[in-house]
């Protein structure tokens, strides 16, 4: 990828309207650095603020957000320079907290009452100090498949759905009918792995608190119930992500997915591009959310890319044109309730869920609706042990849950070795 990728020359000339705002000309010229990944959010929100702020040059350099902390903890080590803005994924957002280089937004002026308080909260620190800016709220539901639904369930109406699965014990009761029904060829949900992972973010125990991990409690909590679901012959065992269980989405063996929104783009639609009309949209039994990434500005950039970082993340989530460019180019719907109206929220892709509300369902009934247990440092690790461990369940029918949480323990002990802690 070019370093300069966003360096444009200015026109002599530049056309005048509502959505250009042309460098004065005492602008000072600004270039903001960043490490980080998801291009299809990230370049052309960068490259649309150039556009209305020619004064203001990105250098991005695409990094993995699994090599993100490594890097920034390699650039320390060795005095390197950092870059003015950082995305944090919520999952490492308390690592983040243990560097203290990130600015405390708070005094730039952001009004927090205006944002998911859920979010502003993971992203503050205990002396309440703000690191960063989450680009949208990620609501998480269940999605399915229509034809399938009206198949086993006799219904592809989603009200009447929602009331036949709102608790997971109906999932596991109708995944059992499903199973028997079909002679064991369908299946309520494609991978184990997908299934834990709903499980952990709609899960409300706390991973860390007061010096432990509440590793037992965690896993019974998350693993019990996955079990459970395959022992009803509900769950079958491709594994999340990969190209195989990417292409079930398409396939007639699975019903449903566990969908943040943004997985309505990148793994839906991705992934069954002839499947318009033919999926729907349930809350799962507790709202939930799962994923996003916060912006926050280091403390070694100079006042004046400090100020044009702030504007610019400011500029995403809290400004029309931002907000909506953010909406359109990639599906992220911002976080501000002064901006998030149900209007603004409206998705364009509502055909490809039948005409259904998803809309609505999603950023209205179950974004304001959701708690987030406080992050801890050890979340991206209980993560790794989460998908490990949710395929071992489903690869040995034999496996239980004490045997599960066990393995759970051992595989975290291995990665925490901070004997400070206690995993529990």
């Amino acid at each position: 990828m070019r370093k300069n990728l966003f360096k444009m020359v200015a026109a002599a000339v530049l056309a005048v309207s509502v959505l250009a705002v042309p460098a004065m000309a005492d602008d000072p010229e600004v270039t903001i650095t960043y490490w980080g990944w998801d291009s299809n959010y990230t370049w052309p929100m960068m490259e649309k603020y150039h556009e209305l702020h020619p004064n203001v040059t990105f250098e991005p350099i695409a990094t993995e957000w699994g090599d993100m902390l490594t890097k920034v903890q390699q650039a320390l080590a060795s005095g390197s320079e950092l870059p003015t803005i950082i995305p944090m994924d919520r999952a490492l957002i308390a690592n983040w907290k243990q560097f203290d280089i990130l600015e405390d937004l708070n005094e730039y002026g952001v009004d927090t009452s205006v944002y998911n308080q859920a979010l502003i909260d993971a992203a503050t620190t205990d002396d309440g100090r703000l690191i960063g800016l989450f680009s949208a709220a990620c609501p998480a539901g269940i999605a399915y498949k229509r034809d399938l639904a009206k198949e086993y369930f006799g219904t592809d109406d989603p009200e009447e759905l929602q009331a036949m699965f709102s608790t997971y014990d109906d999932y596991v009761t109708h995944g059992a009918e499903v199973a028997e029904a079909s002679g064991g060829s369908v299946y309520l949900f494609h991978s184990g792995q997908a299934v834990a992972e709903w499980l952990y973010f709609a899960s409300d125990v706390p991973n860390y608190e007061d010096g432990k991990i509440n590793m037992t409690a965690k896993m019974e909590d998350v693993m019990g119930k996955l079990i459970a679901l395959r022992d009803a012959g509900a769950v079958d065992t491709y594994q999340n992500g990969t190209p195989e269980g990417n292409a079930t989405y398409a396939g007639k063996n699975h019903i449903f997915y566990p969908c943040p929104d943004w997985a309505i783009t990148y793994y839906i639609e991705a992934n069954d591009p002839d499947g318009s009309g033919n999926w729907g949209i349930i809350k799962a039994p507790v709202n939930y959310q799962h994923g996003g990434t916060a912006f926050g500005i280091t403390t070694s950039a100079t006042d004046e890319q400090k100020a044009a970082a702030y504007d610019y993340i400011h500029w995403c989530v809290s400004d029309q044109v931002g907000a909506e460019e953010a909406r359109d180019v990639a599906g992220f719907i911002t976080m501000d309730s002064t901006i998030a109206t149900p209007e603004f929220c409206k998705r364009s892709d509502e055909e490809f869920f039948g005409g259904e509300n998803i809309s609505d369902l999603l950023y209205q009934e179950i974004a304001p609706n959701t708690v987030i247990p406080a992050p801890s440092a050890y979340d991206n690790d209980i993560t790794s042990v989460r998908n490990d461990v949710a395929q071992q369940i489903m690869d040995d029918a034999s496996m239980d849950l004490d045997t599960a949480v066990a393995a759970a323990i051992d595989e975290l002990g291995q990665l925490v070795t901070d004997e400070s802690v206690t995993i529990e």
